[in-house]
């Protein structure tokens, strides 16, 4: 009995191994052809993504952990300091700034000189700062944990497309779980370090609901703006497109995490609930 478990666990390791090999290569694939129109498309819908999953994550996570805002502080900080730092760039007057207390850590600001896209450009700036500080990290860390995961750019609405487009965020999940769980190490501070420097600095991407009217429509109108520019390749240069791919590896990345993040809460939850629903029952017995 016990062989012909050991000889299942081993097929099953050779079956996933063999899926996060061509996974891998379906990545690579992916990322050659990151160059087309449809990144610009991709860039927006991802980027709105993210700003709810990580909106929609602190939210949950506040209703159970007293100590959520001390635990995702340095990410606070990051996400506050960027505010300020396009509220200089922009001309925007500072009238409120209190990083000391850790409940309601807000900052206030009169409207930005910058026309039109001041506004945006100060709400959308935790999203990159976060994101630079989070990859920063993992690259100070040797990059401990390897994603070969990535976020489907193809969306149809349809319903058979609705169906492959779930198909695929189901994989990226399964992929980005199984990445995590393949190079799992509590001994090793570096894979620690990594997935809570991930956690912090992805959740601390959250933006204030009020900030949400500018953000939304400005990551809109600057999709299409690049979409337009490189459709009829007006200015869009290869430095511009080789930022562009970098800045899509980072939003596939933290996409991915977030979605992970999400699922595994909702199973913690649901676990959770449930054990709650049978203790209560035993009690009442």
């Amino acid at each position: 009995m016990l062989c012909y478990f050991s000889e299942q666990a081993r097929l099953l390791h050779t079956i996933l191994a063999e899926q996060v090999c061509q996974r891998r290569i379906c990545l690579r694939h992916d990322s050659a052809t990151t160059g087309g129109l449809k990144i610009y498309i991709a860039l927006a819908v991802w980027l709105i993504a993210i700003i709810f999953l990580s909106f929609g994550i602190k939210s949950i996570w506040s209703r159970y952990f007293k100590w959520l805002n001390l635990f995702l502080y340095p990410g606070t900080v990051i996400h506050e300091l960027s505010h300020a730092a396009l509220c200089l760039i922009t001309g925007a007057t500072i009238t409120e700034f209190n990083l000391l207390r850790l409940k309601d850590v807000e900052i206030k600001y009169d409207t930005p000189k910058v026309p039109v896209f001041g506004d945006f450009l100060i709400v959308f700036a935790p999203i990159v700062a976060c994101t630079a500080v989070w990859m920063s990290i993992s690259v100070a860390l040797g990059s401990p944990v390897t994603i070969n995961a990535s976020l489907p750019k193809d969306i149809v609405f349809t319903g058979p497309g609705f169906f492959e487009f779930a198909k695929d965020l189901i994989d990226t999940v399964k992929f980005t779980t199984l990445g995590l769980w393949q190079t799992a190490d509590i001994k090793n501070p570096r894979w620690i370090g990594f997935v809570v420097a991930t956690i912090v600095f992805t959740v601390s991407m959250a933006p204030q609901a009020k900030d949400l009217k500018y953000l939304i429509p400005g990551i809109i109108i600057l999709a299409f703006i690049f979409f337009f520019l490189a459709k009829f390749n007006m200015g869009m240069g290869p430095w511009i497109t080789r930022k562009v791919s970098y800045f899509w590896v980072a939003v596939n990345l933290a996409g991915c995490m977030l979605l992970s993040i999400l699922a595994l809460t909702a199973i913690a939850l649901g676990i959770y609930s449930a054990v709650r629903l049978i203790a209560s029952r035993k009690k009442s017995e």
